[in-house]
């Protein structure tokens, strides 16, 4: 066979010859044909693009997605992965995220925008390789059924590694192609490297290295080539695969990816084998949302099983294996074929298995229906005896896609859900509650990791995800909970998705160990204000009385630690935390001001309010327990270059009367000298005990 063999429609040869000439009438026709189709497509794909993107900020009921998106955010906040920030999943797609996070903002809509730009690259590749086979029809077919999938459309949201791992995929099974038709190794070297990233964003794909390295030797050998350039070809694809895998490996602590990505998946397989019953469950499940596909497909697999088995009896003269090889060179259905058979045995073996592992049957499945939309550029009607069969393959087609239009209802209504999630109600008090009761800079517990992220907060890097399969197979336990609350002093525990009730001994910890906590219902509880033991170092350490029964025990600006001169601050506001004690209980209700003075004691800027935002006002301050107040305080962009002062108190709102300290002043004096330069950097600070 010619070197220049191509992946074209089956019905053709699979040789590239150099088209005939052709009229300038016919050249016109073609080009206006294909810029319809064009024009086509790209409708469909903004159509799908803006069904997708409404809501993406919205808060999800995605566990992963909040897991995800937390360990990119303590990755760019420098908290390597792996070594400080415990992460259980493969990581280009982390650090990509963390990278689009460092470029523009560490919100969800920019990682779920990253998730959009990766699905459409795969709507791309997986409509140009069904154009490579069934022409404009094809592609058209493709595209439709990707944006209609329901796996699709919700993962094409969330921040999780599917899309990008299956784009990655689908990237170097066409670049494979594009290998083939041209023999230029440019395009096996990218091959091999975009299969090598899909195994370090998520090793949903292994099989694909057996399936594409097949087709990559069967091509080789029905070429004719010498053993040696085999071997070369085959030698340079798989160093591409491995190249990332080795990055990966001199990049990051040997040991604690070993633990996190290798033992732990062991572990959780040990903990939870599964069933036969529950796999027989998820994928019946499976075919019964996606039936359409199914049904689309169905016609191409028998096609390509009985044509398969006829051409492996029409040339008796050949041995089997030549004929196989020559098969699977040159019908590359059957490596979709293939795909969607290893892709299933894969799944059957993976434990535990979740819906959204079966993401990796979609670009086979979809491939494979999609042939029933190639009449739409390949039919063309005749009388004539040889094409008599044409209207009813026509007919035979068009019954197949009504059929399957009835299962487009429940796709599309299974969509609109994912959709229409909004960020309100319970989610935004929660967001806004925590944005009160924490600083910025805290690291806040729980088993809602979105929800602590959207907050603009970070949980201890090394908790990891709480997921429920952890928890169950021993590797998320209360201790460990307890441990990491108390090392690193976590001012608000979340129990929102329905985990930590896994953990009864770390709930009971928290009610204990938490003077307040904020309810919406049972399943929705926020705990804050944490008990601070009397033998923990305060910053600032002091007892500076303020009315009859409430004293200042210290004080932090944030991020600074105690020990450390100079240091600067964000440039908008001023951090602080407030650390007071009551003798005895409260009756009222006191306001917190602190105020930032210039040399001659004019206000420059304060603010009030009572404790926490209000959540946790002082008549509810339990007698000798240290309330640590939260105060963010915002500095004027124009304030000026010079030495402040800054000062605190209370004061009755109702009456404006201050409380006294003992030598009669109405204020507390943290800062004696509070030097500011002109952009606002906090240069020294020296404590008045």
């Amino acid at each position: 066979m010619n070197k220049s063999a191509v992946f074209v429609n089956e019905s053709q040869t699979m040789t590239r010859f150099s088209p005939e000439p052709r009229r300038r009438g016919q050249l016109l026709s073609n080009l206006h044909s294909k810029l319809f189709w064009l024009t086509v497509w790209l409708l469909i794909m903004g159509f799908s693009l803006w069904w997708r993107t409404p809501n993406l900020a919205a808060f999800g009921l995605s566990n992963d997605e909040g897991a995800h998106v937390m360990w990119a955010n303590l990755s760019a906040n420098g908290h390597p992965l792996y070594e400080k920030t415990r992460a259980v999943q493969s990581p280009l797609f982390i650090e990509t995220v963390g990278l689009s996070f460092r470029l523009f903002k560490p919100t969800v809509e920019t990682a779920r925008w990253t998730i959009m730009v990766s699905f459409v690259i795969l709507a791309m590749a997986l409509s140009w390789l069904a154009y490579q086979s069934s022409g404009w029809g094809g592609a058209i077919g493709t595209l439709i059924l990707v944006s209609v999938a329901p796996l699709l459309f919700k993962y094409s949201r969330l921040v999780m590694a599917e899309i990008p791992a299956t784009t990655l995929a689908v990237l170097s099974t066409l670049l494979l192609f594009f290998y083939l038709n041209s023999r230029r190794r440019r395009w096996l070297f990218l091959s091999g490297l975009c299969l090598g990233l899909s195994f370090i964003t998520k090793a949903l794909y292994p099989f694909l290295m057996l399936l594409l390295g097949g087709l990559l030797i069967c091509h080789l050998i029905i070429s004719e080539w010498p053993p040696r350039r085999l071997y070369f070809h085959l030698l340079g694809w798989g160093l591409a695969i491995g190249l990332p895998i080795l990055m990966v490996g001199l990049s990051y602590n040997p040991n604690a990816l070993y633990e996190q990505l290798v033992l732990f998946r062991n572990q959780l397989r040990v903990a939870i084998p599964g069933s036969t019953t529950a796999t027989y469950q998820q994928f019946e499940l499976f075919v019964t949302n996606y039936w359409g596909l199914w049904l689309l497909a169905t016609p191409t697999i028998f096609g390509l099983l009985f044509g398969s088995l006829k051409r492996l009896r029409s040339n008796k003269n050949q041995q089997v294996i030549i004929r196989l090889i020559h098969l699977y060179a040159t019908t590359p259905r059957l490596f979709w074929l293939g795909w969607l058979i290893a892709g299933s045995l894969i799944l059957s073996w993976h434990t535990p298995l979740f819906p959204h592992h079966f993401i990796v049957l979609l670009p086979p499945l979809i491939i494979l229906a999609s042939d029933r939309f190639s009449f739409l550029t390949h039919f063309k009607f005749s009388f004539k005896h040889k094409h008599r069969h044409k209207p009813i393959y026509l007919l035979a087609n068009l019954l197949l896609i009504g059929l399957a239009m009835l299962n487009l209802p429940s796709m599309v209504s299974a969509n609109q859900e994912t959709a229409a999630i909004v960020t309100g109600g319970r989610e935004a008090e929660a967001l806004t509650f925590l944005q009160a009761v924490s600083h910025p800079t805290d690291f806040i517990m729980g088993d809602s990791q979105l929800l602590i992220f959207m907050a603009e907060r970070q949980t201890p890097p090394p908790l990891g995800d709480v997921a429920l399969v952890a928890i169950k197979a021993g590797l998320q336990t209360s201790e460990r909970m307890i441990d990491l609350t108390e090392r690193y002093q976590a001012p608000a525990v979340v129990k929102w998705s329905l985990r930590l009730p896994w953990l009864p001994d770390y709930l009971t910890w928290t009610e204990n160990n938490y003077l307040a906590q904020r309810m919406w219902d049972n399943d929705h509880i926020i705990y804050y204000v944490p008990r601070i033991p009397a033998d923990r170092p305060l910053p600032n350490p002091q007892v500076s009385q303020l009315g009859a029964d409430i004293s200042l025990r210290g004080y932090q600006i944030e991020p600074l630690t105690p020990d450390v001169e100079p240091f600067s601050l964000d440039t908008t506001q001023l951090n602080l935390k407030l650390y007071w004690q009551t003798d005895a209980p409260l009756e009222k209700n006191y306001t917190v001001f602190t105020q930032l003075l210039d040399t001659n004691g004019q206000l420059v800027a304060g603010w009030d309010s009572q404790p926490l935002g209000g959540h946790f006002p002082t008549s509810q301050w339990p007698a000798d327990e240290i309330i640590t107040d939260i105060v963010q305080f915002p500095l004027p962009s124009d304030l000026a270059s010079g030495e402040y002062r800054l000062i605190t108190g209370m004061y009755q709102l109702d009456t404006l009367e201050r409380l006294t300290s003992p030598t009669g002043q109405d204020h507390l004096s943290l800062t004696r000298h509070l030097s500011l330069t002109r952009h606002l950097s906090l240069t020294r600070i020296e404590s008045e005990n």
